[in-house]
């Protein structure tokens, strides 16, 4: 494993800081899928997928490093998770209270072609042949350290929709931990019912789990889709008042999709349109420490995965009825992309923003970037 030494970042209060985290080909030719967790002590975790061929392939890694001040210095990236054999692991974690915290594995082994020569993928994965497994492992130490954990049934993920041959393909997209101390997540599959199998025309839903003490067990609540192309995708969801809770959607609609509970997640309405134009690309929303939410996302309408730029940031301070005007993080262009991000705002205010930044240049690779910012350069607008 080559080892790689991350430069010290700054942070400015009231200014946009934006740097390339680490290179791709250093390590890794990709970086992708960002995450973060904030530990107890206030020390800052940053974890991501690495890998050489394609994100499917067998040999992605989950790497990590640690900074002690906040996100400015991070330690050398060293291997979380890897299971060559068992295909990428994605990891989310929940920090619950006191030294509690959650940690939802999704493994799955694709089958796909790689030609090592020229570090491409030749062929794809098939999704309706692979299979995804659920893993929640458990922390006592603030997420230092987690057991073995054990593994969610496959028919509680989806309500027992299996695809051809049996098993299920999805991941856990979304964790919160509720006021009144219930924990969701929310489990985007690959639904048989809805898609298409013999065009291999995908179609997903997303299906909740509940559990109400602090996630010993669990049970299925509801489910909810659109009726777009492919369906529900990466849910984000948020709590905007005691069990009210709000829930973004990738879509290929040209727009992010919504929908509301107001059970703590037993039940939701209907998704349908916001008015938040966007791709078919991901967002990410969290609760900031004001009250306000913040919603990172490419805010270009279009009914494919493209464009994946600008990379913009709006605020909203009515749990959800309506958002600032987008402040722009990053621009590109071509068929580049700033996607597949991470976000977190740590106990002192300060927001980190990972990036994945694909660079559609042969060498063909994948940057990892750090944004950080504040509410107060949210606020400031176009000033």
């Amino acid at each position: 494993m080559k080892s790689a030494q991350i430069a010290p970042l700054t942070y400015t209060p009231g200014k946009l800081e934006y740097f390339c985290f680490l290179r791709g080909s250093v390590v890794a030719d990709y970086h992708q899928n960002p995450g973060f967790h904030q530990f107890p002590d206030g020390d800052v975790m940053v974890h991501w997928s690495a890998y050489d061929y394609d994100e499917c392939s067998q040999d992605s890694v989950t790497f990590y490093s640690v900074s002690r001040d906040r996100g400015l210095s991070w330690s050398e990236p060293q291997v979380f998770l890897a299971d060559y054999s068992g295909g990428p692991m994605m990891p989310l974690l929940l920090r619950l209270g006191g030294d509690s915290a959650l940690m939802f594995v999704t493994q799955t082994r694709h089958h796909i072609e790689v030609d090592p020569q020229r570090r491409v993928a030749i062929a794809g994965s098939n999704y309706f042949a692979v299979r995804t497994s659920v893993t929640v492992r458990r922390s006592v130490d603030g997420g230092r350290t987690f057991d073995r954990g054990e593994e969610l049934p496959c028919a509680l993920l989806t309500g027992g929709k299996e695809l051809p041959g049996g098993g299920c393909y999805g991941s856990v997209e979304a964790a919160i931990h509720l006021a009144s101390g219930r924990v969701l997540i929310a489990f985007m599959f690959m639904d048989p019912i809805r898609a298409d199998v013999a065009t291999g025309q995908q179609h997903f839903t997303t299906g909740c789990l509940l559990s109400d003490d602090g996630g010993l067990t669990w049970r299925r609540s509801s489910e909810f889709t659109t009726d777009t192309p492919r369906g529900a995708m990466e849910p984000q969801i948020v709590e905007v008042a005691p069990d009210r809770l709000l829930c973004l959607l990738r879509t290929k609609a040209g727009c992010l999709y919504q929908t509301v509970s107001v059970d703590g997640g037993e039940s939701w309405s209907a998704p349908g349109p916001s008015a938040l134009t966007a791709p078919e690309s991901m967002a990410r929303m969290i609760h900031l420490r004001s009250g306000r939410l913040l919603l990172v996302w490419n805010n270009v309408s279009s009914i494919t995965q493209r464009p994946r730029y600008p990379l913009v940031a709006a605020i909203c301070s009515d749990g959800g009825a309506s958002w600032s005007e987008p402040r722009v993080i990053a621009e590109e262009s071509g068929t580049n992309q700033l996607s597949n991000h991470g976000l977190i705002q740590l106990d002192d205010g300060c927001i980190l923003l990972g990036i994945s930044h694909y660079r559609a240049v042969r060498p063909m690779t994948s940057d990892l970037d750090m944004a950080i910012f504040d509410e107060q350069w949210l606020l400031e607008g176009g000033k």
